[in-house]
């Protein structure tokens, strides 16, 4: 009986003894259990199965990480995975670098013009979808490409009219630039692109539809920034080409909380306009009918050197309406001396409130005057019709709605600034739902 206790209590002190030898390495079988075997206190069987809880013990204490987690249920696997060592990151996806945008616009549009019909009215439903992709190469370089629906010769309008029995409707590169920021304070683009956050212009002078094609840069120093481009208009294998090439400069200020104020100045040269006149006489480019002062051989009597100014003063009236006047005034130091003044243009333009969030209301009113030879026709607002031979009125009122769309109702009023076509005054209505994505 005696000879079975010591046994026993052999074997417990074993047990309890094995985790203060966890960490060394054992042989085959432990030394005192081979020694307890020899003098016959315990059997073989026993000493082996003592060995084998050892072993059992040791190892599941020594198992790796992932080996003891994986016994865990499926839920717990995925709380406790262990978090990647520091530089063990993934690549960004080259999809992470690319952005989808654009606008969807739904339009209604009415005339009111004396004998455009029999009734003196026309209606009709337009849409105009411009999505485009950009994509951040670097974090100094963008590359962007966006198509639009509407006339692939028709650089002012990418409307497209909802007519000709369901027919399929055309859609163009309206978009292919690669965007530079070279420094803190120099900004480049080239190839096609949208102007508008490089420089500042007027949509009499500007239409907002145009994307141009050539290079821009633009410098930043402190308030002060100015912007120079280069426009490529007509590529001639058997002669000299068109192109524009101008610049403006300008400043920003605060003054005071609620009040800022920005002033520029600008000035354009257009190396042989009348290739672009000679484009549209032959109908091979669309949009704007030709409206400066042609000779008996349709060649213009004036060259287009145009200088102009502008200002816009911003107050703050409130969080939920501000307030914005903008001037411009534009001459033509190009303009032919023809017995009078055709070379004089301006445009203001006054906005009270904001359409950005649902529900809130923006209105606004604009007088566009332009004399014939003021500005060049081709790229002018071609929602007047006069295009830069204009007098005329155009009101807005733009309600916010839902997510990242808006309504829009506009009115223009409008008539030639000169006689030299018998023109009647048109009155045009247009309903826009747009919605930005």
């Amino acid at each position: 009986m005696n000879t079975w206790w010591r046994v026993l209590a052999t074997a417990l002190v074993l047990c309890l003894a094995i985790p203060a030898f966890a960490t060394a390495e054992e042989p085959e079988m432990d030394p005192l259990l081979e020694l307890l075997v020899e003098q016959g206190v315990i059997t073989v069987e026993q000493a082996l199965a003592v060995q084998a809880e050892y072993d059992r013990r040791a190892s599941a204490k020594q198992a790796p990480p992932e080996m003891v987690v994986s016994a865990l249920p499926e839920t717990a696997v995925a709380e406790a995975a262990p978090a990647p060592e520091p530089g063990d990151t993934k690549p960004a996806k080259w999809t992470d670098r690319i952005e989808i945008e654009g606008d969807l616009r739904l339009r209604y549009e009415g005339f009111w013009v004396e004998g455009l019909s029999d009734n003196n009215q026309r209606s009709r439903f337009r849409f105009r979808a411009r999505p485009g992709m950009y994509a951040s190469v670097t974090d100094w370089m963008e590359v962007g490409l966006q198509v639009r629906s509407g006339d692939p010769l028709d650089p002012v309008s990418d409307n497209q009219s909802m007519d000709t029995g369901f027919s399929l409707k055309e859609i163009a590169i309206s978009e292919a630039y690669a965007a530079f920021d070279a420094t803190d304070w120099l900004h480049v683009r080239a190839g096609k692109f949208d102007p508008k956050t490089y420089w500042t212009v007027s949509d009499m002078h500007w239409d907002d539809d145009v994307t141009v094609e050539g290079m821009l840069e633009k410098i930043t120093v402190g308030a002060f920034e100015s912007s120079l481009y280069q426009y490529f208009l007509e590529e001639r294998s058997g002669g000299a080409d068109s192109y524009l090439i101008g610049g403006q400069a300008g400043g920003a200020f605060d003054l005071g909380s609620r009040h800022s104020i920005s002033f520029g100045a600008g000035y354009e040269d257009w190396v042989n306009p009348q290739y672009v006149v000679d484009l549209t006489l032959s109908d091979r480019l669309h949009g704007n009918r030709v409206t400066n002062i042609l000779d008996a051989d349709d060649m213009l009597v004036s060259e287009f050197q145009i200088g102009s100014l502008q200002a816009e003063w911003r107050y703050e009236l409130s969080e939920r309406w501000p307030i914005k006047v903008s001037a411009f005034g534009y001459h033509n130091f190009g303009a032919a001396g023809l017995g009078r003044d055709w070379d004089d243009a301006y445009f203001v333009r006054f906005q009270i409130g904001d359409y950005k969030e649902k529900g809130q209301v923006a209105l606004r009113a604009s007088r566009y005057y332009s004399e014939p030879d003021a500005l060049f026709y081709v790229f002018t607002q071609s929602d007047t019709t006069m295009v830069s031979d204009v007098d005329g009125y155009r009101f807005d009122l733009r309600l916010g709605w839902i997510m990242r769309s808006y309504f829009n109702f506009t009115w223009y009023h409008t008539q030639p600034a000169s006689d030299l076509e018998d023109i009647p005054t048109m009155d045009r209505l247009q309903v826009d739902y747009i919605i930005r994505f």
